[in-house]
């Protein structure tokens, strides 16, 4: 079975026609939802920001939102759709303004690991079972003995999003699997509002909670190699990049 990530789970679970468009058949996406686009060029910035920091160097303020400034002119160059109230120069002030707020809050604290990627066999903590699953990705950030997932959004988490967060658990059942212990683990959220904003919330799992996160991911492994690619109409889909081609979609 091949290898698979965590996004790749996401991107099956939120729809299974649109996963099989974008891994499997590798349709060009006629475009790019600016959220995506956005997001992608503060994580570039932030990580470019501690790899700086970890060698040694000092990266200014200024240097880092030059950085952000240059992505975004970078994904710019292709077709970017925006939402209502939305524009390439008010996301460009926004994201300038988020990265000045993350700088400074840094306060000259030292991450331990930027983007550590692991590739591991999926085994159930709780009863040993092995799945013929190889999960890999990455850790966006650890900070001393906190598993960090960096995030851009709109609005701060719904009510129990935390608990539910799958990249979180994926970061935590790594973590066990590997080390023997499950980490603490926080969720950095650069946020879109009027006001930018930077909300950290920590929180933790139980063994039981990743054994459940363990079932899920190999669940949806399966059902990926089983070929089951159908569409899960939602709110989702007047933003989705492959809206016309799943209108074309007739049951194979």
């Amino acid at each position: 079975m091949e290898p698979v990530s965590v996004s790749q789970v996401q991107a099956y679970l939120a729809c299974p026609l649109k996963y099989r468009f974008q891994y499997i058949d590798r349709i060009p996406a006629p475009w790019r939802p600016a959220a995506l686009a956005f997001g992608s060029s503060i994580h570039s910035a932030i990580e470019w920001f501690h790899r700086e920091r970890l060698a040694e160097r000092s990266p200014t303020i200024e240097d880092v939102t030059a950085i952000f400034e240059a992505d975004w002119y970078a994904a710019n160059l292709g077709r970017v759709v925006f939402g209502d109230k939305e524009s390439k120069e008010a996301l460009g002030e926004k994201g300038a303004e988020l990265l000045r707020l993350y700088v400074a809050e840094t306060d000259g604290a030292l991450p331990a690991r930027i983007e550590e990627r692991f590739e591991i066999d999926l085994v159930d903590p709780m009863t040993g079972e092995v799945f013929d699953i190889r999960l890999h990705g990455a850790i966006d950030l650890i900070d001393g003995d906190i598993l960090v997932d960096l995030k851009t959004a709109a609005r701060t988490l719904e009510s129990g999003g935390l608990e539910r967060h799958l990249q979180l658990s994926t970061y935590a059942l790594v973590f066990l699997l590997r080390e023997g212990r499950i980490p603490k683990l926080r969720l950095d959220q650069l946020l879109k509002t009027k006001v930018p904003r930077i909300e950290r919330q920590e929180t933790t799992r139980t063994i039981e909670d990743l054994a459940w996160t363990a079932r899920l991911i190999a669940g949806t492994a399966r059902a990926i190699a089983s070929r089951h690619f159908y569409p899960n109409p939602s709110w989702r889909c007047t933003e989705c990049e492959y809206f016309a081609h799943c209108q074309g979609w007739q049951g194979s």
